[in-house]
């Protein structure tokens, strides 16, 4: 009724010989629920299909009539059997554990992301089963082995025991970005003003203006200060001013020097891991494609041998 062009019989064949030709290949497939012309046994055939193989990844959905399609022509299902097949097969999917063969086993995982709970990073095998584990977010972007400790039924938990060598490199780093950082001067000394001179000397009560200390005496009357001493150095507004401005560049300065140095490490350990990442995908890529075209050819010749 659905106008499909292969067999259940060549669908079986594909999926033995894909399970075959490559272990741990974790295979999908969709299945609609209540299609116009689906007969009680046709779903009990499904059903028992699905017990069979016990997928792993079974996407369920009930039939919607899309309207200007052949479909939306045909005799329905009544929508109550459609929903209670539905249920039905929804509860025979998740009553097995799929990954249950995978405790104790190391894997190589893909770590992309941080989970929602916050507290463990994403990572995936190369058959895309989702692995939570407990790393430091530098680990993100980055590949690792994986000891599977525990298996659920939509994903794994497990403990990095080996990281990539991209992995230690940022982290030596990061660890040396954070001295530098620590050892890096943060404030500026106040400069000291000389013993030879002075802000300030008041003479004769005379406006009092910067100059060099001397031990000459100030012309005036004889109660006015001799010489510009310590006791009489006076510090303008004007050199108040300078002076602040002086110290509030060289910290802001240092500070800028400082957060410039930690964006550069942090740019060079994102770079890092993103050209590794680029080199795994393409290898993947590469190996996918070389298994792909293997197994086509071999189906092929299956199909050949079997129709003649």
């Amino acid at each position: 009724a659905m106008n499909r062009e292969y067999t259940v019989s060549e669908f079986r064949m594909v999926v033995d010989t894909l399970c075959e030709l490559v272990p741990g290949m974790q295979i999908a497939t969709d299945i609609i629920c209540g299609f116009p012309g689906e007969t009680d046994e046709d779903f009990v055939e499904t059903v028992n299909l699905i017990k069979e193989y016990q997928l792993p990844q079974v996407h369920i959905s009930q039939f919607y009539p899309r309207p200007g399609t052949p479909a939306a022509r045909m005799k329905k299902v009544p929508s109550i059997e459609v929903k209670k097949r539905s249920r039905e097969l929804t509860s025979v999917f998740e009553a097995f554990s799929p990954y249950e063969g995978l405790k104790g086993k190391v894997e190589r995982i893909w770590i992309t992301e941080i989970a929602t709970d916050g507290v463990h990073l994403v990572g995936h095998t190369k058959g895309y089963i989702q692995v939570l584990v407990i790393a430091p977010d530098s680990m993100l972007g980055t590949s690792a082995d994986a000891k599977i400790t525990s298996v659920g039924r939509w994903s794994l938990f497990g403990e990095v025991i080996e990281g990539t060598v991209a992995i230690k490199e940022a982290a030596l780093e990061q660890n040396s970005a954070e001295v530098q950082v620590k050892n890096s001067p943060n404030r500026v000394e106040e400069a000291a003003c000389s013993t030879n001179t002075c802000d300030s000397c008041a003479c004769s009560g005379a406006e009092s203006v910067a100059q060099q200390c001397t031990p000459q005496r100030c012309e005036g009357p004889s109660d006015a200060p001799t010489n510009c001493g310590d006791a009489t150095r006076q510090e303008t507004p004007q050199s108040t001013l300078v002076r602040r401005n002086v110290e509030g560049a060289g910290k802001t300065s240092g500070s800028d020097t400082e957060k410039s140095r930690g964006d550069d490490q942090q740019v060079n350990v994102i770079t890092r891991g993103a050209v590794n990442i680029d080199r795994i995908l393409w290898g993947g890529l590469a190996v996918s494609f070389a298994t792909t075209v293997a197994i086509l050819v071999l189906l092929t010749c299956k199909i050949f041998y079997t129709s003649s």
